[in-house]
């Protein structure tokens, strides 16, 4: 269905940044043809769909955890007369807590992630009273902020400005800081697996 639409590699956008479980989604679908868009929100995600920028995009609308996307289905219906359903993909989400070198499960008290990520992973949260969820806009994109703050050799902790997902909470340690993201993403910005499939 691709091939006849498109005649080059589409380029397709996702809600995030490099790491992130959306573009995981593009390279198990097109086997790494397809050139990934990361946008800042879905919402932004769809517009430059209905732009015509990029060819296709990849929208989470359930997940076996919280169960329907609800934020993503209302934008769904809202760009819906200018956008059109063409598949259906699965996607394993195996989310892990990371950290800097250095910290561990008893150094980690704040916990940046994306909102439905935090919620996949509330079990983590009843168990270890200590840990405080902190909302960032992308698991891979708290990820990236994580490594930038570290040193790992990222461009600053923050976007376009914006404030970085750990800086209201004053922590001096960066010890005390971790990540829910993909191991992907643990690997790609160079930070440390401190639990797998939390």
């Amino acid at each position: 269905m691709t091939e006849a639409r498109i005649s080059t590699a589409p380029r397709v956008a996702y809600q995030g940044e490099p790491g992130a479980y959306g573009e995981m989604a593009i390279v198990r679908e097109w086997g790494g043809l397809a050139a990934a868009v990361g946008a800042p929100s879905f919402s932004d995600t769809l517009s430059l769909l209905g732009l015509g920028r990029p060819d296709f995009a990849v929208i989470p609308v359930w997940n076996s955890t919280t169960g329907d996307i609800h934020d993503t289905r209302v934008l769904l219906a809202h760009h819906g007369p200018r956008i059109e359903t063409v598949a259906e993909l699965t996607v394993p989400v195996v989310h892990c807590l990371l950290g800097l070198p250095g910290a561990s499960m008893t150094t980690v008290r704040y916990i940046g992630s994306h909102p439905t990520a935090l919620a996949q992973c509330r079990g983590l949260f009843t168990t270890r009273r200590g840990l405080q969820p902190c909302i960032a806009y992308d698991t891979a994109g708290a990820a990236r902020e994580l490594a930038a703050l570290g040193g790992n050799g990222f461009a600053s902790a923050s976007r376009n400005g914006a404030t970085a997902w750990f800086e209201p909470y004053g922590s001096s340690d960066p010890t005390a800081l971790g990540v829910i993201a993909s191991a992907a993403a643990g690997r790609l910005y160079r930070l440390d697996v401190l639990a797998e499939s939390i």
